[in-house]
This record gives C-alpha cells, sequence and structure tokens, in this order.
C-alpha cells in the first residue's frame, strides 16, 4: 500500500549495491519477457501482470516506450518489494504496481492489451475477457504450460480508416456499441487546440487495426501563429490510448514569419492525406506481413508537393519514402488493395486553401499497395475536392462539369454522366457510393443524363435542372451512370461552416440536411424522425462535418447531437467538442473527440483528447466508512503549531492567494539543487521541512529545507498532480488513484488512507494508469476539515463526489454528488456559451464558503446558488475569490483561459481588458497582482506576439472589480500601445465574443516586463516572478518556449513594480511552481528539478 524510505549517512554504497542488483535481476527478467512477447505477438499498449511478485518480470515486459505496464498483487509487502525495484531502474510512472482484491482486475472494460499472470488467483477468465481489448492477449500459466487466449473482435463495432470511413465517403460506422456518451474510456492530450484564431492542431484522424493515427500540431499553445508549427503523426491505441509512437511531419508550414493567415486557411483537404489500413481480425498490436499492404498507414509526411509514404502502423517505422507516381498528393483513398490518388498542381502555401474551379492541374494515380507499383495515370483533369470516391472496383469523381466512373484496375472510362455545378460547397462537394448507387450533392445549375463510355460519342439526350434553391442532391446507378432521382433543397443541419454538406446512407435510406430520410433507389421519404428540442438554436454549427452510425445521426451544432434514427434515443452532449475541420471519429465501439480549440460552456466542457463510451454509468455512491484503511500511525501523531513563515499547501492559503508574509531579499543566490525523479509540484514548506510531489513517480518526498537532502518518501497507487496539505502534524493528498492519503509529517508512516472513488475501476489517462474518479493532490483544509473532488465530469461515469473528512480520522463528515444535468430534449432547448455542469478543480474558499470553477458550497457542503448575470454563464458567486476558467492546474498557456480574483465566475467573457485577471494571479488584502500574456487580439481571441512588447505585470486595488462596457461609464484603454482596444464598440454584458471585462478604475501600476512569467509569489513588499526571456531568434524560434534559453527571475517591489534584482536561470520553472518560506525561495522546474534560493 505504501513505500516509506528513511535516509541515513553510510548508506550510499548499500544503495549502490542495491541498483546494481536491481540491474542484474532486471536483466534476468529479460529472456522471459522476450519470450512472452514474442509468443503472444503484443508490440505495445497496456500490460497488465496479475501477481506481480518483486516487479522484475513486471518492468522487463516494458521492452520499449510503446508500452504502459501496471502490475497488480494481493500482498502489501509485494507491492512494496516492487515498487522499490522499478523505481532503482528508474522506470516508475511508466511501469507501477499497485494491491487489489485478487478478485475484480481494477480497470474499465475493454482495455488490456496483454494480461500475463503465473497465477490467476480468484480472478475468473471472464473477468480477464471483460478487461481484455478487442484482439487482446491472456497469457496464463497453467500448471507448466502458459495457455494464449486471444479476445474476438466484436462483429458489432467497425473501423474508420479515411477521413470519411472509408474510399465509398459514406462517413458512417457500421457500429452499434456507440451511443450517446456516458463513460470515459481514455483521455490524452493536448488538453486545447493551440488556438481557436490558427488553423487546427489536429489535420487528420483515422483508426484501423486497433489504433488510432492523428497528424497534430504539438506547437506552443496560444502563441502568434507565425511561429513554427511542431506537427507529428502521433499513433495511439485506440482501445486504451497508450502512446504508440511519433513521426515528426516535414515542411508541414512556411518559414517562421510567413504564416498563411487565420483558421480559415487550413488547405481542407488535408483531413484526407491520411489512410490507414489494418486487419481487424488480427491482434491491434502486431505488425502485418509485408507486401499485404495491411498494418500500414499512408500518408504526406509534407505539406506541398509530396509524395504518398508508407509506415509501419505498428511502430512508426517508413517502409516506403515515396510511393511510385504519388508527388504532388492531395486527397486519397483505398480501395480493395489500390492506393487512388489525386494529385495536385504544386501550388503556394496559401493557394492550397481554396479549390479553383477553372483549373485543369489535377491527376489521378492508381497505386498497387502490394507492390507498390503504379497502374495507371490520368493527368490534365479537375477533381472536385471531396467528389473522389470508390467501391467494388470502380471510382468516381467529380470534375464540375460531370461526374465520371474509371475502373479501378486500369483507369479505363467506363461511364460519364453530365452534372454540371456552379461552385462548390464549402469548399468540396460530397460524394456517397452506397447500395449501388451513386449520390452526389452540389450548388448551383445541375443537368444529368444518361451517360457512355465517352463523352463526346453520347450526346445529352435529356437535361434535369436543380430545383430552386440552387442546392441539389443527385442519385445514378453505380454501374451504368444512369440517372436515378434528384431532390433539392437547402442545407439544413448539413451546415457545419466552411464544410461541403453532410450526406449519410444508413441502412438504404439517404439523411442530407433533413430528418426525413429518403429511399436511396427512388429519393421517395420512406422515414421521419421527430426530434423534439434536441437542436439548439442560435450561434453556428461547429466548423466540422457530422458523423454517424447505423443508428445514430451524430451532428455538431453545440457539441454532439445524438439523432437516433432507429429509436428515440436522441441526446444532446453539449459539454464535449470535436476540433475544428477533422471533427470527431465514430469507431471501434467509441466516439473520439480529439483536443478542441472552443471555449463555450467554460466550467463544464471536458477538454483532451476523448474516447467517450455509451455503455450506461449507473449511479454513484459515496464512499463510506468501510473505504477508510488505518495505517500504522493512526491516532500516533503529534500537533504541530504553523507558524507565518510557512508555506502549508498549494498557493499557501485556502484562499490559494500566492502570498506570504515572510520576507525574502532582493539579494538572491543559489543555496542547493535537486534533481527529482520526474517533473515536481509546487512545494511546501513547514518548519524545517520541505514537501515536494514528484507527480509521474507516484511519490511524495520530504526534504531538510536548508540543504534538499531526503528524509523520507512514500509512494502512492498513481500519479500526484499537485503538492500535499500539511496540517496539524500531518501530510494530506489526494491521488489519481482515486484516493486521499494521510501521513505523520515527520516520518512518512500512513495515517489512513480514504478510497474516494466509488468503484476500482482505471483507465489510462495522460500516459499513466489513473481512477476514472481521480483526485486532485492538493487537498483543502479548513477548522481541521479536508475537502476535495473524485470525479472527472458530471456527465462522466456518474459524476463527481465532493467530500469532507475529519483531517485526523479520515471520518466522512459530508459528501455531495454532481451528476449531469443531462437535458430533457422534449422541454429544454439549451443555448449557446453557457450551461448546467461541473468539473473538478482544486477547492478555494473565502475564508467561510467554498469554490470549486462555477460551483459553490458552505462548509457542510450544501450547494450554495449563484445569481445568473447574462445568458454567457456569468454568474455573482457573492465574494471576493480567486478563479480559474481553465482549472488551477492547466499550464497549457491557452489563449482563452485566464485566472481572475473577484465576485464573478467569468463564463464565456474573455477578460484582456480586465482588472485583477490574467494568466496567474495573486494576492494579499489589499492587493491584487497579476500577469497578462494576451493583451492584443486576433479575430475572436487574445493572441500574444513574442519578441515584441512582453508580458504585462500590474497592480490593481482589490476592491477594482471587473466590468462591462455601460451607457454612461467610460472604459480606461490602459493596454499597451497597439494592443486590441478596438472591441471596445462591441463591448457590453451579453454580447457574445464581444470586448468582454473592462476596467473602469487605473491600476496602482504596471509595467512590460521581457519575461514569460509562469511563476509568481509575492513575499511581503516584494513579488518575485520567473520564465523564460520573450526572444524568438530567427533560426531557432521556439527556443525560449522550448527551453533552450533558460529563463529569468526578477525582483520586483510590490508598492510600484520597480525591478530590485535579476538573476539568470538555466531551467525553465515550472507553471505556478515557486513559493516562498522562511526566508528562502523554493522553485521547480520543467525538467525535473528542485532549485532553494536565499540570502546572497
Amino acid at each position: 500500500m505504501n513505500l516509506r524510505k528513511s535516509t541515513r549517512t553510510g548508506k550510499i554504497l548499500l544503495g549502490l549495491m542495491v541498483l546494481a542488483a536491481a540491474a542484474t535481476a532486471g536483466r534476468a527478467a529479460d529472456p522471459d519477457a522476450k519470450r512472452i512477447l514474442a509468443a503472444t505477438g503484443v508490440k505495445g499498449g497496456l500490460v497488465v501482470h496479475v501477481g506481480c511478485g518483486d516487479g522484475k518480470l513486471t518492468s522487463a515486459l516494458r521492452a520499449n516506450d510503446r508500452y504502459l505496464v501496471h502490475g497488480l498483487d494481493t500482498d502489501v509487502d509485494k507491492v512494496n518489494q516492487a515498487r522499490r525495484h522499478i523505481q532503482s531502474l528508474g522506470l516508475y510512472g511508466k511501469v507501477s504496481v499497485d494491491s487489489f482484491d485478487g478478485k475484480q482486475l481494477p480497470y474499465v472494460r475493454d482495455v488490456v492489451n496483454l494480461l500475463v499472470a503465473s497465477d490467476l488467483g480468484k480472478v475468473t477468465m471472464d473477468e480477464v475477457r471483460r478487461v481484455l481489448a478487442p484482439n487482446g492477449v491472456a497469457y496464463v500459466r497453467q500448471g507448466n504450460t502458459w495457455r494464449k487466449t486471444v479476445k474476438p473482435r466484436p462483429a458489432d463495432i467497425d473501423e474508420w480508416s479515411h477521413f470519411l470511413h472509408d474510399a465509398a465517403g459514406n462517413a458512417v460506422a457500421n457500429d452499434r456499441q456507440i451511443g450517446p456518451p456516458k463513460r470515459l474510456r481514455w483521455i490524452a492530450g493536448p488538453k486545447w487546440c493551440r488556438s481557436h484564431e490558427f488553423p487546427s492542431s489536429v489535420n487528420a484522424v483515422v483508426t484501423a487495426g486497433g489504433r488510432i493515427f492523428t497528424i497534430l500540431d504539438e506547437g506552443p499553445t496560444g502563441v502568434y501563429q507565425k511561429l513554427p508549427q511542431r506537427c507529428k503523426l502521433v499513433a495511439r491505441d485506440a482501445a486504451n490510448g497508450v502512446l504508440l509512437w511519433k513521426v515528426p511531419m516535414r515542411q508541414w508550414q512556411a518559414k517562421f514569419g510567413t504564416g498563411t493567415g487565420n483558421r480559415w486557411n487550413i488547405h481542407h483537404t488535408i483531413p484526407r492525406r491520411l489512410v490507414a489500413a489494418g486487419d481487424p481480425s488480427t491482434s491491434s498490436t502486431s505488425s502485418g506481413q509485408a507486401g499485404s499492404g495491411q498494418d500500414r498507414v499512408y500518408v504526406t509526411l509534407q505539406f506541398l508537393d509530396s509524395p504518398v509514404s508508407v509506415l509501419d502502423a505498428a511502430t512508426g517505422e517508413i517502409l516506403t519514402e515515396a510511393l511510385e507516381g504519388t508527388k504532388g498528393a492531395d486527397e486519397m483513398i483505398l480501395s480493395d488493395g489500390i492506393l487512388i490518388v489525386k494529385i495536385t498542381k504544386k501550388r503556394s502555401v496559401a493557394a492550397t486553401a481554396r479549390f479553383s474551379k477553372g483549373a485543369l492541374d489535377d491527376t489521378l494515380a492508381a497505386v498497387d499497395v502490394k507492390t507498390g507499383k503504379g497502374l495507371w495515370r490520368t493527368e490534365g483533369i479537375r477533381v472536385v475536392p471531396y467528389a473522389l470516391s470508390a467501391q467494388g472496383g470502380r471510382v468516381i469523381y467529380h470534375n464540375m462539369e460531370d461526374l465520371v466512373c474509371l475502373d479501378a484496375k486500369t483507369g479505363k472510362q467506363i461511364w460519364r454522366t453530365a452534372n454540371r455545378i456552379a461552385s462548390t460547397v464549402g469548399g468540396g462537394s460530397t460524394l456517397v457510393i452506397s447500395d449501388g448507387v451513386v449520390l452526389f450533392h452540389g450548388h448551383g445549375q445541375a443537368q444529368a443524363r444518361a451517360g457512355g463510355k465517352d463523352k463526346k460519342a453520347d450526346p445529352p439526350k435529356k437535361t434535369r435542372r436543380a430545383p430552386r434553391g440552387g442546392l441539389y442532391l443527385t442519385a445514378l446507378s453505380l454501374d451504368k451512370g444512369k440517372f436515378l432521382w434528384q431532390k433539392g433543397g437547402r442545407r439544413g443541419w448539413s451546415a457545419a461552416c466552411t464544410q461541403p454538406t453532410d450526406l449519410f446512407v444508413t441502412n438504404g435510406i439517404v439523411w442530407c440536411g433533413s430528418f426525413s430520410g429518403l429511399d436511396i433507389k427512388t429519393g421517395v421519404v420512406k422515414k421521419t424522425v421527430s426530434v423534439d428540442k434536441l437542436i439548439s438554436p442560435g450561434h453556428h454549427y461547429r466548423c466540422h462535418r457530422s458523423k454517424a452510425t447505423v443508428r445514430y445521426l451524430i451532428l455538431p451544432k453545440r457539441g454532439a447531437e445524438f439523432v437516433d434514427v432507429e429509436g428515440d434515443n436522441h441526446m444532446r452532449a453539449d459539454w464535449l467538442r470535436a476540433p475544428c475541420f477533422t471533427g470527431a471519429t465514430p469507431a471501434n465501439g467509441l466516439f473520439y473527440a480529439p483536443s478542441d480549440q472552443c471555449f463555450c460552456y467554460p466550467g463544464v466542457k471536458v477538454n483532451g483528447y476523448l474516447a467517450l463510451s455509451g455503455e450506461p454509468s449507473g449511479g454513484l455512491k459515496p464512499s463510506t466508512a468501510a473505504d477508510l484503511d488505518r495505517g500504522p500511525a493512526y491516532g500516533k501523531v503529534t500537533a504541530a503549531n504553523p507558524q507565518s513563515k510557512d508555506w502549508p499547501m498549494h498557493r499557501r492559503d485556502g484562499q490559494r492567494s500566492g502570498s506570504t508574509k515572510t520576507s525574502v531579499p532582493a539579494q538572491l543566490a543559489k543555496q542547493w539543487e535537486i534533481e527529482l525523479a520526474c517533473k515536481g509540484s509546487q512545494p511546501v514548506a513547514v518548519g524545517d521541512r520541505l514537501w515536494v510531489a514528484e507527480k509521474d513517480a507516484h511519490r511524495i518526498r520530504c526534504l531538510n529545507a536548508a540543504d534538499g537532502k531526503d528524509v523520507w518518501s512514500f509512494t502512492a497507487g498513481g500519479r500526484i498532480d499537485s503538492g500535499p496539505t500539511v496540517h496539524d502534524g500531518l501530510v494530506l493528498f489526494g491521488c489519481r488513484d482515486g484516493s486521499v492519503y494521510c501521513l505523520r509529517a515527520t516520518d512518512g508512516a500512513l495515517v489512513w488512507r480514504f478510497r474516494a472513488a466509488p468503484g476500482p475501476e482505471r483507465l489510462v489517462s495522460y500516459e499513466q494508469v489513473e481512477s476514472v474518479w481521480p483526485v486532485q493532490g492538493s487537498v483543502l483544509v479548513q477548522n481541521g476539515v479536508v475537502y476535495f473532488a473524485a470525479g472527472r465530469s458530471s456527465f462522466l461515469d456518474g459524476g463527481i463526489i465532493v467530500y469532507a473528512l475529519d483531517a485526523k480520522t479520515g471520518k466522512v463528515l459530508h459528501s455531495h454528488l454532481l451528476k449531469g444535468p443531462r437535458p430533457d430534449i422534449k422541454k429544454d432547448v439549451g443555448r449557446p456559451f453557457a450551461m448546467e455542469g461541473a468539473l473538478p478543480d482544486l477547492i478555494v474558499s473565502d475564508g467561510k464558503d467554498l469554490y470549486m470553477q462555477r460551483i459553490k458550497f458552505d462548509a457542510k457542503l450544501k450547494r450554495l446558488a449563484a445569481k445568473r448575470e447574462s445568458p454567457l454563464g456569468e454568474l455573482d458567486m457573492g465574494a471576493n475569490h480567486l478563479a480559474a476558467t481553465g482549472g488551477f492546474l492547466d499550464d497549457s498557456g491557452y489563449d482563452r483561459i485566464f485566472w481572475m480574483y473577484g465576485r464573478r465566475w467569468p463564463g464565456f467573457y474573455l477578460a484582456q481588458h480586465s482588472p485583477k485577471a490574467g494568466q496567474l494571479v495573486v494576492f494579499d488584502d489589499t492587493t491584487t497582482y497579476a500577469v497578462k500574456y494576451f493583451y492584443r487580439r486576433v479575430q475572436w481571441s487574445p493572441i500574444f506576439y513574442p519578441a515584441a512588447q512582453g508580458y504585462l505585470l500590474f497592480a490593481d486595488d482589490n476592491d477594482n472589480q471587473p466590468g462591462f462596457l455601460e451607457r454612461g461609464k467610460k472604459a480606461l484603454n490602459w493596454l499597451p500601445k497597439g494592443a486590441a482596444t478596438d472591441r471596445h464598440r462591441r463591448g457590453g454584458r451579453g454580447v457574445e465574443k464581444g470586448t468582454g471585462y473592462v476596467r473602469h478604475k487605473p491600476a496602482k501600476w504596471q509595467k512590460m516586463i521581457p519575461v514569460r512569467i509562469r511563476a509568481m509569489v509575492l513575499a511581503d513588499k516584494h513579488l518575485i516572478v520567473a520564465g523564460p526571456p520573450d526572444v524568438a531568434p530567427a533560426d531557432d524560434p521556439l527556443a525560449a518556449f522550448e527551453g533552450r534559453k533558460g529563463a529569468r527571475l526578477w525582483v520586483v517591489s510590490a508598492a510600484d513594480g520597480k525591478k530590485l534584482g535579476e538573476y539568470k536561470l538555466a531551467r525553465v520553472p515550472a507553471f505556478d511552481g515557486m513559493i516562498a518560506a522562511g526566508g528562502r525561495l523554493y522553485l521547480t522546474t520543467e525538467d525535473g528539478h528542485l532549485i532553494c534560493m536565499g540570502k546572497k
């Protein structure tokens, strides 16, 4: 259950001997691990070792970085032994172990790629099969032999190998497990796309062979887009999200300083530059046979003039740099082993954003993927974007004048049917093949006639013009191109911004902008679905296409509207988003919603790369006394008196003020520095002791504050995302394993552990195994009561449970369940920007009541009402308190989130003009200090321009409340010259995407500082800030953001902002990673160091 370590003089030699012995033992376990991995064929993913024992085989099962390993044992002593061994190898986190009850495997269903057990004990094979992923393998010893069991892939789930599902262009998954999301299956990063105003960070998503592939820009968030992108092709296990590999994209953007403008300038066909091929009947983690065309990824590795490259889907190895005759690939589809590639004449980056209907500079080329040889090539043609599909040995495309059918193997024309369109819709058009019918939706005056093998030899016999409205849907027979029927009308719900019209076929019924489905053969209305008030009014459809399954149309009006075309299980999920252009992907029984750039519904919307399940979540019951484990130190703790120089919890106090009365000199020198096992939390300090959480290593370390030497350490059952709270001789912290731990401060002995999660199930979250209901590290202690929340969203897995425990005993005093609320679509029409619901966060106090983002409680966890101030989600919370619209632990730098000290929950409003708001905030009894990164604005978002004016540091009186542009009140133009003040004309409460909050009183002082402040603390009369310098060298413009320029630490006067001292740091501080205690500064860094600075 726990691991404690005392450091004593004279044990260094023994430690070296232990490391050497561990290395030898690890090597001895390697043959067994290699044999198991070879026998099972598993190439990566989540590996579970039941009966981990001493941890030697467990650690050896992580053969490379594609594996995440979790060990289990019923014997706590063996768990501790295994932890020590894994820690000695420096692997802890990627390999971790925990205890379990010996019966129930503590995982959600369908997530484990490989389960290894020499003895299952009381675990049944039914339980093993429950947790195995589709095609997952169990390798269990029975007597003297090992038995391999493979879980078959269910017949009712589907893959999604192309942007629009497959080569036929019908974006419908033949998947009956997908439904309105209720559970989280896995979550990964990034938490946000780079910006709402940039080309979407998520360029393409496909999934095949049990893996999901994403072209992803991992560049810095919220920074001017002309900085280079960091685009990579990223592969994850589709069942659990384990990172398998990354391959950098080449020249995916123009050079620094030549960016192409806003988000609309993304090349619309980029999502068609990625295709995956896998055999769903084989293991999701094994490689296909050479030349089979399976377990392969086809991608253009650079933006312009790129050929198609072929990668091994399991490893990311580039097998073929350039497929024959594919240079300049712009779109591709794979059908029956033939890759059909649309090649476009080389253009500038900007010119690729829009299709030129007058140009005849496209080429279609076909490649046999088994041999890599070209089959045929047709040049000097025009292919409308997205209007290229294939099925049954036939390739269909539209050229603005005709629909053309070619033989997939020879390229010879089979038929051509006139079908003139005046323009594209959303940058392209939609062409679908299904049930022997070709469907095309276009815009403008249209003609359709019987086709033939040659256009000139087959003059038009009959012309049909499009009905009024200019949009039409035409159906032709696949075999001969014969006209079947035509319908006209508006786009309806098929109206995503800048996207072609949605067009789906489910079970022979066509859906196109209407909830009246048409018979695919005749065009006659065959089915009508009533959706009541499912579709919310206002704002616009999201900037991506809809997707569908055989049962559900999944529309993007607000987040995801599930329209049940077979029943009435309709549901609106406004609390999630998918990224612009690419959208969501329904496959593998899951609904994948990659990272997005939307700020709607702050405090409710779940952020990150999500994989969601529609399985019922059931009801949650808060944990009780039965979930409390008493440790050996229970009732054996001596109370300690707090002192004003201490920093006992994250941001020092329950108000999360980030300020202290202790003084720190302006003249500083480094006193000591140590290396941590990984990135550390903000430290806490009481007396002569210092505590820090090694986040990904699951460990709390206690150090001597004077010299940084170890006193003791404790290993928990999961990641610890923020530092502990020290109270009355106790060290209390939450853990991502779903528990809260209480240790004795003197030696780290366990006092109690409370299992707050309502169940043992775990999943993969940001590359580690975590509880479905995690607890954040920094718990709030107020009047001897511990407050914290367990869960991820009020809409997922039954909700969030907020607890109040007695700090000394762990007894549950109060609890509150936050669930949903899921809308009644017969009554609730919903609204844009604001909704009810909750996300977990560090709990904040105003000295009396408690706040968790937009939720307010009293000390007994009775929910207190907050007055709704506007339709955009602003709430009057009743008292000044610190709020973080993205959560206090969000270190992404996303440009639409901010911290604010005031009475309000800001809702959808922005705050670049506001007092007492910024990317970091500290305050004392009279004054609030903040730094703004984003005092400029581009279109609908704040923005930062590097190496220009720097960052805005300022101070405000605490009673200088954020306000709005109102009649009779004049807002102050206080931002630096050139900042976005023109939005004042669009201000006012209730104006969406307007100015947002403004100030009516001047700041106490303000100054520009050439430091990207990532850490800030108020120590009596000194404000100390630290971060990388504001530089962007032309030859390495991301150097400062990625840590290659070190950092600067400034000491300024809290009274007037005057600089009193400046120091160079070799390492970049972790976000909000600095404290002041006992006359010293303590600072954790991004690269896993802890630094102490004190009197020079």
